[in-house]
C-alpha cells in the first residue's frame, strides 16, 4: 500500500437525523431503492492554499409513502482534504470531484448503520455507488492539452 494522493485532514459529523417509519412491516420485504436516495457533494477550493479542498457530502433517504422501510435518514459530513503536490493542476478538480466524495460515502454508510443498529429494527446497509464521471476527466485533461493562442 502506498498513500493516497488525497488526504483526509479533519471531518465531522455537521448534521444527522434518523427517524423510524412506525408504518414499517417487518414481515414485508424492505424497499430501499437507488432511487431513493439523495447525495449531494459540495466542494470549495481554499484561495489560500489551492491544493486543500472542504468538501461536504449529504446523504438523504426520501422514500415514497409506498416504500416499506424501517427507517428515513439524512447525514451531513463536512471534510477537509489535502493533494499531494505531486498532483497536476489539471487533475486536482477531477480526483477531488471522484474521490472525495467516495470517501466520505463510505463514511456516511457506516456512520448510518451504527445508528441504525441502535434501533428496534435491523439496520440497512446503503448500497454503494460510483462518483466517476468520465467527461469531468476528459474536458479537464483536453483544457490542458489544447495549443496556448
Amino acid at each position: 500500500m502506498k498513500p493516497s494522493l488525497l488526504q483526509l485532514k479533519r471531518y465531522f459529523v455537521s448534521e444527522i437525523n434518523l427517524s423510524v417509519n412506525k408504518d414499517f412491516n417487518p414481515g414485508e420485504d424492505v424497499k430501499l431503492d437507488f432511487e431513493d436516495l439523495i447525495v449531494l457533494p459540495e466542494f470549495i477550493r481554499s484561495k489560500s492554499n489551492t491544493r486543500q479542498w472542504e468538501v461536504s457530502l449529504r446523504v438523504q433517504f426520501q422514500p415514497g409513502p409506498e416504500a416499506n422501510t424501517p427507517y428515513y435518514f439524512m447525514v451531513e459530513i463536512l471534510s477537509l482534504f489535502d493533494l499531494q503536490k505531486s498532483v497536476p493542476d489539471e487533475k486536482m478538480e477531477p480526483l477531488v470531484r471522484t474521490n472525495c466524495p467516495a470517501v466520505l460515502y463510505s463514511m456516511a454508510r457506516e456512520i448510518l448503520r451504527s445508528v441504525m443498529a441502535q434501533g428496534p429494527f435491523p439496520a440497512l446497509l446503503l448500497p454503494t455507488g460510483a462518483f466517476y464521471d468520465p467527461k469531468l476527466w476528459k474536458k479537464k485533461l483536453k483544457k490542458k492539452s489544447q495549443p496556448k493562442a
